[in-house]
């Protein structure tokens, strides 16, 4: 049995070192596969907008009483890094739907197609409709969490801490986790992320920590103290400025987790040591009613 054990946690970390490496795309797809069992009803390509990225997934959880839903953003560089989908991120929801919460995953229009402005309307509408429109799938309204990875987590914190896109509908989420957000950082070169909200092109316009006024529901950060694509002064900057805000926030810093690593350990290989999984769900059950 030890011997067993042993094979597979080396197994375990054979595809942990083929995800976080070069062989990405195949390491996504073996997770998806496991996460394929999961206990869980999916619904596909529910149109949110008129485009033709505006589709999401909703997974409704099988085997638990559901106690929130979770809107997750994948991340990519908004489109510049990589062409992934919704799809390429069951894995997640097959995780966070074990622990009874309903997962919404949407597609949104991506750069070079389009602009930052763009990407983020079509995220104001997956939102929107997940509000307007998750009861028809038997779960509560105002129970709903944002929650992305990397520029993921930068779109769910724009959505959050900038009233001007939800508006009275900010009150129905109840809290946001970012996984390795930038939310504090100006990357932006040529014409990446141009036609933001002004013709100037002012990036203090695509910077979340630029809105918070003390309105905002509870954040979560997470992030890998290895992480070497998105720099600590983003959770570090944020925090202050919600803890100066009286926002309530928990900033959570995990020793050897680097960027992509905090969202792969929540898939079925890792997640029951899991601590990216073990804080969202303290979190997502304490502001949850």
């Amino acid at each position: 049995m030890k011997k067993y054990k042993s094979l597979i946690h080396i197994l375990g970390l054979m595809l942990l070192m083929s995800i976080l490496t070069s062989c990405v795309n195949a390491g996504l797809r073996v997770i998806n596969k496991l996460g394929k069992s999961g206990e869980f009803q999916v619904i596909t390509d529910v149109a949110y907008g008129d485009n033709a990225e505006n589709k999401l997934d909703i997974y409704i959880p099988t085997s638990k009483p559901i106690k929130a839903t979770i809107v997750f953003f994948y991340g990519g560089c908004w489109g510049n890094c990589t062409d992934y989908t919704k799809s390429d991120y069951l894995f997640v929801a097959d995780t966070l739907s074990k622990q009874g919460y309903a997962v919404v995953i949407p597609n949104y229009r991506q750069y070079p197609d389009v602009k930052f402005n763009a990407i983020i309307q079509d995220a104001t509408l997956a939102v929107k409709w997940s509000i307007e429109h998750i009861k028809e799938y038997g779960v509560e309204d105002d129970q709903l969490f944002l929650m992305g990875h990397s520029s993921g987590a930068h779109i769910a914190a724009m959505l959050t801490d900038n009233e001007q896109f939800l508006g009275n509908q900010l009150s129905h989420i109840k809290g946001f986790v970012g996984l390795a957000g930038p939310y504090d950082f100006y990357p932006f070169t040529d014409d990446y992320m141009y036609d933001l909200f002004s013709p100037e092109n002012d990036y203090f316009n695509a910077l979340p920590i630029n809105f918070v006024n003390g309105n905002e529901p509870p954040h979560l950060l997470l992030h890998g103290l290895k992480d070497n694509t998105v720099f600590l002064h983003n959770p570090n900057n944020l925090e202050k400025k919600l803890q100066a805000n009286s926002v309530e926030v928990k900033k959570i810093l995990l020793e050897k987790i680097s960027h992509a690593k905090i969202l792969v350990s929540i898939s079925k290989p890792f997640r029951k040591n899991s601590p990216v999984l073990k804080h969202i769900v303290k979190f997502v059950d304490k502001y949850s009613n």
